[in-house]
C-alpha cells in the first residue's frame, strides 16, 4: 500500500505521438524535438522535472523518435562545447530510460506500458509536447508533490482556467471547494462542448498517480481505438478514490499540438531569451508597423 509520505521520485513522459496536426514539419523531426527558443520542447520538460527533484524518468517513444535518444546521449564530437550547448541526461542531472509504444493507442496505453518502471511507487506524468513556463521552474510539479504528501490521494491533475469557448480542446474537471490552489475533483469530461463543460478548469498535461491508475486503465474501454487517461481518472472517482487538482497559477502552458500553438510557444520562449529577447521584441515591433 502507498505510504502517506512516500517520496515521488519517478516520472513518465509520453512522447510517442505522430504529430499529425504539425505535418509536414513532424515528418522531419518529432514534435517533442521542435525548438522552443534555443532548446527542444522535450529539453524544457526534462529541466522542469529535474528542477522539482524528479530525476528518474521514463520516456515513452515510438517510430521516428530516434532523435529523442540521440539528443540526450553523450556526443564526443560536441563535448568541448560545454553542457549548455551540448546537453546530455547526465549534465541535466537525470537518469533516462526508454520504452517504445508499438502503436499509437493513446496516452492511457502509454502509461500502462510504464507499470514495470513505476512498480508500487507514485509517479508523475508530464506530456512531452507541453512545457510549463514558470518561475521558478518546476513550481507546479512541486505543488503537486506537496499535495500528494499532505492528502495522499489516488491521483492529482494540474489544471488551468481557460475560456469557455476553448473547453472542447481539453479534458475538463468539475471541482469542489478550493483550499488555496488545491481542490477535489468530482468529475472529468473529455473535450466537452461549452454548454456541457462542468467548469472552465482544463487539465494542463501534468498528472501524479499511484499504482491504482493501472487498475482503472484495465477497467476502461478504449474510445475510438485509444485508451484515454481521463477515462481512467473518472473511473477512480466512481470507485470513491480521492482525486485532486492543483491550479497552474501564474505559470503559462506552452502546447505544441498544432501549428498556431507551436508558433506562439516559440515566440514566447524566444522573447524571454536573456540574450536576444529584447532585440527580438524591437524587431517584431518594426515588423508589425510595416504590416498594412
Amino acid at each position: 500500500m502507498i505510504g502517506k509520505h512516500q517520496i515521488v521520485r519517478l516520472a513518465v513522459v509520453p512522447a510517442a505521438g505522430v504529430g499529425s496536426r504539425l505535418l509536414p514539419l513532424t515528418k522531419a523531426q518529432p514534435k517533442e524535438m521542435l525548438p522552443l527558443g534555443r532548446k527542444p520542447v522535450l529539453h524544457h520538460v526534462i529541466e522542469e522535472l529535474a528542477a522539482a527533484d524528479v530525476r528518474d524518468i521514463l520516456l515513452i517513444t515510438g517510430r521516428r523518435k530516434r532523435s529523442v535518444e540521440d539528443y540526450f546521449d553523450e556526443d564526443g564530437d560536441l563535448r568541448h562545447f560545454g553542457p549548455d550547448r551540448a546537453p546530455t541526461a547526465e549534465k541535466l542531472g537525470v537518469n533516462l530510460a526508454y520504452m517504445r509504444q508499438p502503436q499509437p493507442l493513446g496516452s492511457g496505453h502509454a502509461i500502462k506500458l510504464a507499470a514495470s518502471f513505476t512498480g508500487n511507487e507514485p509517479f508523475l506524468v508530464a506530456y512531452g509536447d507541453c512545457v510549463i513556463w514558470e518561475t521558478p521552474k518546476g513550481s507546479l510539479v512541486r505543488k503537486m508533490v506537496n499535495a500528494y504528501e499532505q492528502f495522499n490521494p489516488a491521483a492529482i491533475v494540474a489544471v488551468q482556467k481557460v475560456a469557455r469557448s476553448e473547453v472542447q480542446n481539453y479534458g475538463v474537471v468539475a471541482v469542489g471547494r478550493w483550499e488555496g490552489d488545491v481542490a477535489r475533483v468530482t468529475k472529468v469530461v473529455e473535450k466537452p462542448t461549452p454548454n456541457d463543460a462542468p467548469s472552465c478548469y482544463a487539465i494542463a498535461a501534468r498528472y501524479l498517480f499511484t499504482p491504482k491508475v493501472y487498475e482503472a486503465l484495465d477497467a476502461v474501454k478504449p474510445a475510438r481505438g485509444e485508451w484515454q487517461l481521463t477515462d481512467a481518472i473518472q473511473k477512480l472517482i466512481e470507485w470513491g478514490e480521492t482525486v485532486l487538482c492543483v491550479r497552474l497559477g501564474e505559470g503559462k502552458r506552452l502546447d505544441v499540438g498544432n501549428f498556431l500553438n507551436y508558433c506562439l510557444a516559440f515566440l514566447h520562449a524566444a522573447l524571454h531569451d536573456p540574450e536576444m529577447g529584447q532585440r527580438l521584441r524591437r524587431e517584431i515591433r518594426k515588423m508589425l508597423r510595416q504590416i498594412r
